[in-house]
C-alpha cells in the first residue's frame, strides 16, 4: 500500500523542508509513499532561493493560495484549515491513507511505516459520525476533550476532510477552543454532551499547576464535567489511535480514576505543563478497563446523543456543576449559555479573537502583537531556562471579578495602563 503526503504552512527553513522530503522521496523510491503535496501560501516558495526548482526537479506538487487576511483564534485556524483543505482536494487518488504534516513540529521516524503499510484499523461509529478509519495523533490530552497533537496526524482521506471547518463557528459559540481541537472536534460537534461541555472549556492545568491535584479531584467529582471527559476516553478508543506502530503492551490495570491520573509510564506522561498527555493507545485501554460493561453501555449512550441541544435552556445541575467549577479554577468569562430557570437570555462569553492581517486596525493589531510577543518569550525561557510563567493570583482575581466590559475598555482605551500592568503583574513565574 502507497500512502500520500500534505505538507501544510509556511516553509520556516529550507533545510529542514528539505530534509524531511528526502525520507519521502526515499519511501517513494520503496513504494511506501505515492504524491507528495505542498499546500503554502503565495509567494512563500520564492522567498527561499532555488526552492521552486528543487521542488519541481523532484516531483512535489505545488498548492499555492492567497493567504487569508481574516485571522482566527490567535493561531491561525483558518490558515491551517485552508492549507490542509486545498492539499487534500489536489491529491489525484481521493481514496487512499494520507499524512498531514507540517515542516516544524513533526519529525519522520522509522515507526511510521507500520501505519503506511497497513493503514489504520476500522473505526467504531458509535455515535453515527460518519468515520470509518481510525485517525492516529501523535499524542491526545486525557482532561481535554479533541486537544490532540495536529501538526502531524494520519487517516483514511474521507475521513482527514471531515476535520475540516472553514467556518467561524468554533469561536462564535464556544469559549476558548484551542485550534487544535478545532480539527478534531469538528466530526463530533453535534454530539450534546461535547457541545455542552465546550460553552464553557475548562482552563488548562499549566495555567494553575500550582492546584493540579484540587483541580483534578474537582474533576472527578464533578458529575457533568467527568461525563464529558470520561466520554472522551470512549471516543479515543473507538475512533482514534494514538502512536505510531504496533500498539504497546497495557498498562498496569488501575482501580480507579485517581490512579489513572497519577500514573506516568511508557504510553502516559505528565508534561512540564503538568498535563496528562497519552502517548500510546494502550493507556486508553486501560482507561477503559476502569468501567463495568454497564457503565460503559451507559456512556456510550450519553456520547451518542445528537438531539437539539439548546445553549438557552441548561439544566440547572448541569449549569451549576460547570459555573462552580469554572469560578474556582479559571478567569475565563462567562458561559456561552444560559440556565433554563434564567428569563434574561444574554450570551456574552468570550470575546471573539478575530482580527483582519494587514488591516490598519490598532485593537486588533495589538492583540496580535502581544500575543505572539508572550508566546515567543514563554517558548524562549522553557527551552533555554527550563522556566514558565502562568497568570498570577491578582490577575486571575481581577478577571474574575471585573466585567467583560470593563476589560476590554482597559485593554483599547487605556493601552499604556495594560501595557505596564502587563509587564509587572499579570504573570508569575513557576517555581
Amino acid at each position: 500500500m502507497a500512502i500520500s503526503v500534505v505538507i501544510c504552512g509556511l516553509v520556516r527553513s529550507q533545510e529542514k523542508l528539505l530534509t524531511k522530503l528526502q525520507n519521502y522521496f526515499d519511501w517513494r523510491e520503496q513504494g511506501r509513499v505515492d504524491e507528495i503535496v505542498y499546500s503554502t501560501w503565495i509567494g512563500e516558495i520564492d522567498s527561499y532561493s532555488g526552492l521552486r526548482k528543487i521542488l519541481e526537479t523532484k516531483n512535489v506538487k505545488m498548492i499555492e493560495v492567497e493567504e487569508p487576511r481574516l485571522v482566527l483564534k490567535g493561531g491561525h485556524q483558518l490558515h491551517q484549515m485552508l492549507a490542509f483543505y486545498y492539499g487534500l482536494s489536489a491529491l489525484k487518488n481521493q481514496d487512499q491513507f494520507v499524512l498531514k504534516t507540517r515542516v516544524d513540529l513533526a519529525d519522520n521516524h522509522a515507526s511510521m511505516l507500520h501505519e503506511f503499510e497497513f493503514g489504520t484499523s476500522e473505526a467504531n461509529d458509535f455515535a453515527g459520525v460518519g468515520i470509518k478509519k481510525r485517525i492516529l495523533v501523535e499524542y491526545a490530552q486525557m482532561l481535554y476533550p479533541f486537544l490532540c497533537g495536529d501538526a502531524q496526524f494520519f487517516g483514511h482521506i474521507n475521513d482527514l476532510k471531515k476535520l475540516v471547518n472553514l467556518s467561524a463557528e468554533m469561536e462564535l459559540l464556544y469559549n476558548r477552543l484551542a485550534v487544535e481541537q478545532t480539527f478534531f472536534f469538528n466530526p463530533f460537534k453535534e454530539l450534546a454532551l461535547f457541545k455542552q461541555h465546550f460553552y464553557w472549556n475548562l482552563p488548562h492545568i499549566s495555567e494553575i499547576s500550582d492546584r493540579r491535584n484540587e483541580q483534578i479531584a474537582d474533576v472527578i467529582t464533578n458529575e457533568s464535567i467527568v461525563r464529558a471527559i470520561q466520554g472522551w476516553w470512549f471516543i479515543l478508543d473507538n475512533y482514534f489511535k494514538i502512536g505510531w506502530g504496533p500498539t504497546l503492551p497495557d498498562t498496569i490495570p488501575f482501580t480507579s480514576i485517581q490512579d489513572a491520573f497519577k500514573y506516568k509510564g511508557h504510553d502516559k506522561l505528565i508534561g512540564d505543563d503538568f498535563s496528562d498527555v497519552i502517548v500510546n493507545q494502550s493507556f486508553v485501554t486501560s482507561l477503559i478497563g476502569l468501567f463495568t460493561e454497564e457503565e460503559a453501555n451507559s456512556i456510550l449512550e450519553d456520547v451518542s446523543n445528537n438531539e437539539n441541544y439548546n445553549m438557552l435552556a441548561i439544566p440547572k445541575n448541569v449549569f451549576n456543576d460547570y459555573q462552580g467549577f469554572l469560578k474556582k479554577f479559571s478567569d475565563l468569562p462567562a458561559a456561552k449559555a444560559v440556565c433554563c430557570q434564567n428569563n434574561r437570555l444574554i450570551i456574552s462569553g468570550a470575546t471573539q479573537h478575530f482580527f483582519v492581517k494587514d488591516e490598519n486596525d490598532s485593537a486588533s493589531k495589538r492583540y496580535h502583537e502581544q500575543i505572539t510577543a508572550l508566546r515567543r518569550e514563554n517558548e524562549i525561557l522553557r527551552k533555554t531556562q527550563n522556566i514558565n510563567f502562568s497568570n498570577s493570583l491578582i490577575h486571575r482575581v481581577l478577571n474574575r471579578h471585573l466585567s467583560r466590559k470593563t476589560i476590554d475598555f482597559l485593554k483599547y482605551k487605556c493601552p499604556q495602563l495594560t501595557d505596564f500592568y502587563a509587564r509587572h503583574f499579570m504573570r508569575k513565574r513557576e517555581k
